[in-house]
């Protein structure tokens, strides 16, 4: 399994010949993802010796790996607000015919359901939701934007005593989240009580549901916003998020966090002052201060581009 912290956009899986028998050795993936009892190999070079062998490499995962029950080779860059591969974006190599490719996967004792082909989920994101949850104060009311399958929303309302409001458009990442809510009824690893009771998931567009909450009811914020393609990072000509941050900031309490995930290059880490330009010019908008507590690196979207995480705190007027 791959410790790497790159996300899933640019995870190419390296591979290495397996010399345990010389007359037949077989390239294995050296680097991949485990999601669930799936294993997904990203990117896969063009050499044709290893296309040949990629059969061969699939059963070998298998074989050495019992928890493994299929794999996968990924084929196509997440598109889409979704930022899921789609249908063709999938390919099954080796194992079990399963489609669609729905798995649950298991993160610190809470597990979700996850449907491969129609939602995002990145196994490198558990130490950052781990990361989140430790900042988390009894009794806050968080805001959890574009949730996807709810892991995030999980964690916190397991090992906290939160009160937490997920929101996500796509409605299979909806389904899947409910399907998880109704696993976390049953799981003995929830330390902290009524865990179900405090969180609530919500199927919608985040700007449309934003815009009929209570100003000034949230503690803190999770918005690990979607990339908008070439339109992001330090050579994008998008509006790095000012529309969500417009609707999201006037929800926050005085003296509320928010995580503001934002897309950069290695060079502009970890200072990232774009990023805090965007988030400060529009609190000036509504006459709020911001004053960054912590930038942290999440992943790798593409070589030397960045998913930044930036923890600011507001002063509400």
């Amino acid at each position: 399994d791959d410790d790497d912290d790159d996300d899933d956009d640019d995870a190419t899986t390296t591979f290495q010949e397996d010399d345990n028998d010389n007359e037949n050795s077989v390239i294995v993936p050296k680097r991949f993802d485990v999601v669930g009892d799936i294993a997904i190999l990203h990117s896969i070079p063009e050499d044709k010796q290893i296309y040949n062998n990629l059969f061969e490499m699939g059963n070998m995962l298998l074989k050495r790996n019992k928890h493994i029950k299929v794999v996968v080779v990924r084929s196509n860059n997440l598109t889409g607000t979704e930022r899921s591969p789609g249908e063709e974006g999938m390919k099954i190599i080796a194992g079990v015919q399963r489609s669609p490719l729905i798995t649950s996967h298991m993160e610190y004792g809470i597990k979700c359901v996850v449907d491969l082909n129609h939602t995002f989920f990145s196994p490198r994101m558990g130490p950052e939701r781990l990361r989140i949850c430790q900042q988390v104060a009894r009794g806050e009311r968080i805001l959890a934007l574009f949730c996807g399958v709810g892991m995030d929303a999980m964690q916190i309302v397991s090992r906290t005593e939160a009160t937490v409001l997920a929101i996500e458009l796509n409605p299979i990442a909806h389904q899947c989240a409910l399907r998880g809510l109704r696993m976390l009824a049953h799981n003995k690893a929830v330390k902290c009580p009524n865990a179900v009771e405090r969180l609530s998931f919500l199927h919608g567009d985040a700007l449309e549901i934003m815009s009929g909450l209570e100003p000034k009811s949230f503690d803190r914020i999770l918005a690990p916003r979607p990339k908008e393609g070439n339109m992001d990072g330090d050579l994008g000509m998008g509006d790095a998020g000012v529309e969500f941050l417009r609707a999201l900031l006037p929800l926050m309490k005085d003296q509320g966090e928010c995580h503001w995930y934002d897309f950069a290059a290695d060079w502009e880490f970890p200072d990232c002052n774009r990023t805090k330009r965007t988030i400060e010019g529009v609190c000036k908008e509504f006459g709020m201060q911001m004053e960054v507590i912590h930038v942290a690196k999440v992943g790798s979207v593409a070589k030397r581009q960045l998913r930044v995480c930036m923890d600011f705190r507001v002063r509400v007027p």
